[in-house]
């Protein structure tokens, strides 16, 4: 199949920056070109800071926001009853008004800056087709109605099968995400904003942002990378984990109007897109389930309900995710500096990105905001958090003792085309080899915190199974939180 294995979104050519030169300074600079990082430059801007500068480690928008699905939605699914049982109803009142004037920034900013990015207003649904399923989406009907939303309850959708129960939030919206960020970067651009691409930040010292291209001293320091630049001094990677999913494209696959996820993890997610389908499905934490071909089981679920569609582009997504599914927005009270994040979108990068801007913008220029309290780094819930802190926990000691274990195979296993941990001279050894044969071997320890890699057959990566940075076949960096390339051992 000669499938584009690029996001649908990634056919739009988008804009070209350099990298940093040398020192500068600036009101305020942002780690992170994607849509979180420009929102808030954006936001920034028209509440009154000229003197911005965004840099990014790679290309402006080539990050997550090139591979989301681009859903603009406060129904992040079945998450208002929880909401409301964790931490009561006030803070799943903040939460809920939080997404839903994200909803409405955008409508508010493509109005007025007049962007043509296929805005579509809509439902979104999150359905269950199980008996057992049916009373959650109930109760998420009556947490949702109660906080205010207009919540609908139905079994009648557009899905090409029977629903049992679903609940439906109106006012809505999906859109093209390069298409609209591509017209904010030349907004800011055009008033004075400098971006700076290649140039990857290392640490933060003093009010003063490294990177590897030169120093930016700063009044204020927002991190909105997927991942942040400073997570070993605060612990980050303690709060936060990384998860992937799977994404396809199809044409002739009839239409809908609506967007749909399903309330079980790795369900299926439909939304349209002009005349095309978005279908997207199989969540797992990064470097997990690697018994598995994702891209093989979406595509036989699209020849199953979609038999006359054609595969026009697919796609796979890396997320940061939160223990109790909030994003940790807002300032580090630890720093000395006005430092600021916005991370674990869990999955909803397009209204967390814009909540995160309203936020920090509110923040810097007013000093407060009126959701500030529910997406906290000090906000304690023990009841949401601990279930999955104490898994992941679990999880990551596994996985730093995997390095003791011997490989369970030999490099003559290896087939060609084929990658996976083997032994060599009594030594752990990560090797792929190319389809003529040829051998690249790497040592299978993550360069971030010395935790074990697995070999991702979807994509031809290493993986780090505790906090997810991805690696290709030759040991090169292609998603943090690491730094630095994988070692590459000599074989005899």
């Amino acid at each position: 199949m000669n499938t584009e294995r690029k996001s649908f979104w990634q056919l739009e050519d988008m804009p070209r920056f350099k990298p940093l030169q040398g020192d500068t300074q600036a009101d305020a600079v942002i780690v992170g070109a994607g849509m979180s990082g420009l929102l808030c430059a954006y936001l920034l801007y028209r509440k009154g800071f000229e003197d911005i500068v965004i840099i990014d480690a790679a290309e402006v928008l080539s990050g997550v926001t090139a591979y989301t699905t681009a859903k603009i939605t406060s129904q992040h699914g079945l998450i208002y009853s929880r909401l409301m049982k964790g931490f009561g109803e006030d803070m799943a009142a903040q939460y809920l008004g939080a997404n839903e004037k994200a909803v409405g920034l955008f409508s508010e900013i493509i109005s007025r800056e007049k962007i043509d990015c296929d805005f579509t207003v809509c439902n979104a649904w999150v359905y269950a087709t199980s008996g057992h399923e049916v009373q959650p989406i109930e109760d998420e009907v009556a947490a949702a109605k109660r906080l205010g939303m207009n919540a609908e309850l139905s079994r009648k959708t557009e899905l090409p099968f029977t629903v049992e129960a679903a609940v439906a939030f109106p006012g809505q919206a999906h859109f093209h995400p390069l298409k609209f960020a591509r017209h904010i970067c030349g907004l800011l651009t055009e008033n004075g904003c400098k971006i700076y691409t290649e140039t990857k930040a290392t640490g933060l010292k003093e009010g003063v942002v490294q990177t590897d291209r030169g120093n930016i001293r700063a009044k204020h320091v927002i991190s909105c990378s997927r991942y942040p630049f400073i997570d070993k001094a605060l612990l980050i990677f303690t709060k936060i984990y990384q998860d992937r999913s799977y994404v396809l494209a199809l044409q002739n696959a009839g239409t809908i109007r609506d967007m749909y996820l399903d309330c079980k993890k790795g369900g299926l997610s439909f939304r349209p897109q002009g005349d095309a389908l978005i279908l997207g499905a199989y969540d797992h934490k990064t470097g997990h389930d690697d018994k598995n071909l994702h891209f093989d089981g979406l595509i036989k679920k699209a020849g199953e309900y979609y038999p006359g569609g054609q595969i026009v582009c697919m796609w796979s997504a890396q997320d940061c995710m939160t223990h109790d599914k909030i994003p940790y927005i807002g300032r580090l009270e630890s720093h000395k500096e006005n430092v600021y994040i916005a991370t674990g979108f869990n999955k909803w990068g397009m209204s967390g990105s814009m909540a995160a801007a309203d936020v920090i913008s509110d923040l810097i220029v007013k000093g407060e905001s009126e959701y500030q309290d529910v997406f906290s780094l000090k906000r304690k819930d023990l009841g949401l958090q601990s279930k999955s802190f104490i898994k992941e926990s679990v999880d990551i000691a596994g996985n730093f003792l995997t390095h003791l274990t011997a490989a369970d195979k030999s490099l003559q296993d290896l087939k060609d085309g084929e990658g996976g941990i083997v032994q060599i001279n009594q030594k752990r050894v990560g090797v792929y080899k190319d389809g003529d044969g040829r051998i690249f071997p790497v040592k299978p320890m993550c360069t971030h915190m010395g935790c074990a890699l697995k070999w991702n057959k979807d994509e031809n990566t290493w993986d780090c199974t505790c906090h997810g940075s991805r690696y290709d076949y030759e040991g090169n960096v292609i998603g943090g939180p690491a730094l630095l390339k994988l070692e590459r051992p000599q074989i005899d």
